[in-house]
């Protein structure tokens, strides 16, 4: 099969003769369609940023980069029962996305409706995982596949409402009747603005306005804030969010560990990592036998939250991430990767059709 290798510099080679992957017990392998960039394909393109961001990882990473994509089911493994060659389906996985063939987790892959594009859910993938890990895994809250009840009240603040997990932590939310929601966005706010129902008490705030006013804003809310969610962990924003957050059985999801350096979070606050690339590892450091443990919940959570996706999709209750497709493919991942380090990519994730990429006849 074809690939594209992300060097350290961003640069990118392709390679025409890379064996297609066989799949484990647990995987499928998908012929990918369309595939989506993250934040973290720039971001942990050298090994040494890599292991500073996830640690030191069990589970095998592939060459090829790129952990969000959609296509055709092409092989299933031994203990796979619930996808069969030629599915439709969109997964994520630590790597192996920006290739031909591309591995994914039974427990991170998600059978698509007929009606559903590829290209809209290669959007999904991370940002969707990581939203739902980070509002609602080990929190006291109603989830999207069992809402609160109509008049239930359970303020919650994103901050970062206009990235992808931003959006899809501000709709997973809403399918979950979680009200008032709190987004706090910038110039891009406009994603979730529909998704918000001020009857409910929902409000968009830019954090353009300043940390005093946003936060003299936040507590001005009429009911106590016990639950929030930082989708862009700058060296600010977490601690403006522990300043709103009722000083008891409060919880704070980040996206990113804390560098206790630089981030304060108060010891009566709960604040737990959204952290994705522990679904495909072989132990549950969190589980009841400590590091040994097996990686029971987490996938189980996984499993809930990507069956719920294809209900979601088939009953049209969620929609993609705004996106941009690439120009030729992946021979436009090194342009992809420099804009979303520089932050140009407001309120849209790149995605790229993986048959568009010139450079597989050309080298």
């Amino acid at each position: 099969m074809r690939q594209a290798i992300i060097k350290e510099d961003l640069s990118v080679s392709f390679e025409l003769d890379a064996t297609i992957p066989e799949p484990r017990e647990d995987e499928v392998i998908i012929c990918a369609v369309y595939a989506g960039i993250n934040p973290i394909d720039w971001k942990g393109a050298r090994e040494a940023d890599s292991v500073a961001l996830h640690g030191e990882l069990k589970n095998p990473v592939y060459r090829a980069a790129g952990k969000d994509f959609a296509g055709y089911v092409h092989a299933v493994g031994l203990n796979v029962h619930n996808f069969r060659v030629g599915d439709r389906v969109t997964a994520v996985n630590h790597s192996s996305g920006f290739a031909e063939y591309s591995v994914g987790p039974v427990y991170t892959t998600a059978l698509l409706p007929p009606h559903v594009s590829f290209i809209e859910t290669s959007t999904f993938g991370l940002a969707y995982i990581t939203a739902a890990l980070g509002v609602f895994k080990n929190r006291p809250l109603p989830a999207p596949w069992n809402p609160a009840l109509r008049d239930a009240k359970n303020p919650i603040v994103v901050y970062g409402a206009s990235s992808a997990v931003g959006a899809f932590a501000v709709k997973l939310a809403s399918l979950a009747n979680l009200h008032p929601i709190i987004a706090i966005a910038g110039q891009s706010g406009d994603v979730v603005k529909s998704i918000l129902d001020p009857k409910k008490g929902d409000m968009l705030l830019d954090y353009r306005q300043g940390p005093g006013k946003l936060i003299q804003r936040l507590r001005s809310t009429p009911e106590d804030i016990h639950f929030a969610f930082d989708a862009i962990c700058g060296e600010e924003t977490s601690e403006l969010l522990c300043q709103v957050l009722h000083p008891e059985y409060s919880y704070l999801g980040r996206t990113l560990h804390l560098e206790e350096s630089v981030t304060k979070i108060p010891q009566n606050i709960s604040c737990q990592v959204a952290f994705a690339p522990g679904l495909w590892e072989p132990n549950d450091p969190d589980g009841p036998d400590g590091e040994n443990s097996p990686n029971v919940g987490p996938r189980a959570f996984a499993i809930v939250a990507f069956a719920y996706l294809t209900f979601a999709l088939e009953n049209k209750l969620i929609q993609g991430h705004p996106y941009e497709v690439l120009s030729n493919g992946l021979e436009g991942l090194l342009d992809a990767l420099k804009a979303i380090k520089a932050g140009k990519n407001k309120g849209v994730k790149y995605v790229c059709e993986i048959a568009a990429t010139r450079g597989f006849l050309d080298v």
